[in-house]
């Protein structure tokens, strides 16, 4: 079991977390969520006891192995640990069980050269091969293709102990976890069941909080009301006028009873309802969220020409080895086009074969009116020695205003408008490049796994803008959610052949 008792953790003057308790018993499946800058990974550091308290406690009764962020993994220690032969024995096997085929013996320089997915299976496998108790998974999938993230949904629901996950994948969520702790404003939330379970959830619950508070301000407005009616009446009688008024208030009246008297009364009755209003108006009635109105701007650049890109007979080979060959097809203007296929099949060769920065054999066609713009998943092209507000003003002032509806849409905080972008999270990096990209004059956007470093509500702020957006759109991603929502038709590496479809992609690759 693992105990969080009133914990509280400051960064600086922000108050990450504030008085948290949370029990986590064994064989729970546990899904921590919420938007970027919220806590989450300061919450697990806390559990993996990385990070200090700033007050409360944490009790861990398990065998705690934790998955750390691929560019956080500590690959020096588990170098270390591959000297013990019966760690270094489950190491390879749980290795060969989360498909990692490079068969190479592991050094650090070899380690170094590894995709940022092959790294991740590295964590993994460490993870697995200490014979945990409980799993702390930080970001498990950033980087894996889908054939890996099957893989590593397979051991988790095998697993007898209990695992903690921070994701934004919203499929892997539905397939892994049995509960769902919403992080927001330093406080925790619970809620049973997977990630759609937990959206249903919380609808109901918007939609309770509604009609509560529109209860409680109507009742609110109709006591206000009857107040302000006697307060009117006993003025009236007071100044000696029209007591019929008083009457048709409801105050019993005769020719004995004197306006002192009435008014008395009207101030006796005034006063019970204001006693009223304030219980009311005393209750703790949690007021709604606020609706964010996403204002996006993006350019509508369509292409007039009903062919993009035609491709025929092409084949790549990469140091005596097929990738793919003789692929014949088609990706017509506007089409929404998911490239999709297993780390190591070609995805990023084809797309620098689009771009000319390798050779081929056979042949592909652009239309001479296509305009390309490109964001891969390091975002190395974004100049860090600049600032956000510094990186604005290389644009004209249509440009510049747009842009920055983008950035602060995409919830990029203005506070950090002044920070050098080298000091950006990834995320953050990430949506600076998106808000610039769509507001190009581009009618061909090729995207490199858009959604990693994307919480769960910029990802469907994503979908939305790119949904709208008029032109071309290829894009490699693996998370399968963002794909359905956003591509129409898709290309598919697989067995050295690359295939387009016209279908849904959830019946071709899951």
């Amino acid at each position: 079991m693992i105990q969080l008792q009133s914990v509280i953790k400051d960064w600086g003057d922000k108050r990450v977390l504030s008085n948290i308790d949370l029990i986590i018993y064994p064989g729970e499946k546990i899904g921590i969520i919420g938007s970027n800058g919220q806590g989450k990974s300061t919450l697990v550091n806390i559990i993996s006891k990385q990070i200090a308290l700033d007050s409360g406690t944490v009790v861990i009764d398990e065998n705690l192995a934790v998955l750390e962020q691929s560019s956080d993994i500590n690959f020096s220690k588990i170098l270390e640990n591959l000297s013990n032969n019966e760690f270094s024995n489950q190491f390879f096997i749980w290795l060969k069980l989360l498909g990692f085929n490079n068969e190479i013996e592991l050094d650090a320089t070899k380690i170094s050269k590894l995709s940022s997915g092959e790294k991740t299976k590295i964590g993994l496998a460490n993870c697995f091969a200490q014979n945990p108790t409980a799993l702390v998974l930080d970001e498990p999938t950033n980087h894996l293709d889908i054939s890996a993230k099957n893989l590593i949904i397979k051991q988790i629901n095998n697993f007898q102990g209990a695992v903690i996950i921070v994701s934004h994948d919203r499929d892997f969520l539905n397939k892994t976890v049995n509960k769902i702790i919403e992080l927001k404003d330093g406080k925790i939330k619970e809620y049973y069941g997977n990630y759609d379970e937990y959206k249903l959830q919380k609808e109901n619950e918007k939609l309770t909080i509604k009609r509560n508070y529109e209860k409680h301000k109507k009742k609110v407005a109709h006591i206000e009301e009857d107040m302000e009616q006697y307060k009117k009446f006993a003025k009236l009688v007071d100044a000696g006028k029209h007591q019929k008024s008083a009457m048709r208030a409801g105050v019993k009246h005769d020719n004995g009873l004197r306006a002192d008297v009435v008014s008395t009364k009207f101030s006796r009755i005034a006063a019970s309802q204001m006693k009223k209003l304030q219980k009311e108006l005393d209750k703790d009635v949690e007021r709604p969220e606020k609706e964010i109105n996403i204002k996006y701007k993006l350019q509508k650049n369509s292409i007039n020409t009903k062919v993009a890109i035609k491709v025929e007979n092409l084949t790549k080979k990469f140091q005596n080895q097929i990738l793919f060959e003789n692929a014949n097809f088609v990706i017509e203007s506007g089409q929404k086009v998911a490239l999709l296929g297993d780390n190591g099949t070609g995805k990023s060769t084809f797309i620098k074969m689009i771009l000319e920065q390798t050779d081929y054999d056979g042949f592909i066609y652009k239309t001479p009116s296509l305009k390309i713009a490109t964001m891969f998943q390091d975002v190395y092209d974004l100049n860090g020695e600049i600032t956000i507000n510094q990186m604005s003003q290389l644009y004209d002032k249509e440009f510049r205003t747009n842009f920055i509806t983008n950035i602060v849409s995409m919830n990029i905080d203005k506070s950090r408008f002044n920070t050098k972008i080298k000091f950006l999270s990834s995320g953050e990096k990430m949506r600076l490049k998106l808000a610039e990209l769509i507001l190009t004059d581009a009618n061909l956007i090729i995207l490199d796994e858009p959604t990693n470093h994307l919480d769960i509500e910029n990802k469907q702020y994503l979908e939305e803008v790119l949904s709208g957006y008029a032109g071309t759109l290829i894009v490699v991603s693996h998370d399968l959610d963002f794909i359905k929502n956003v591509s129409n038709c898709c290309l598919v590496l697989n067995n050295k052949k690359l295939v387009k479809y016209d279908e849904l992609v959830d019946k071709l690759y899951k």
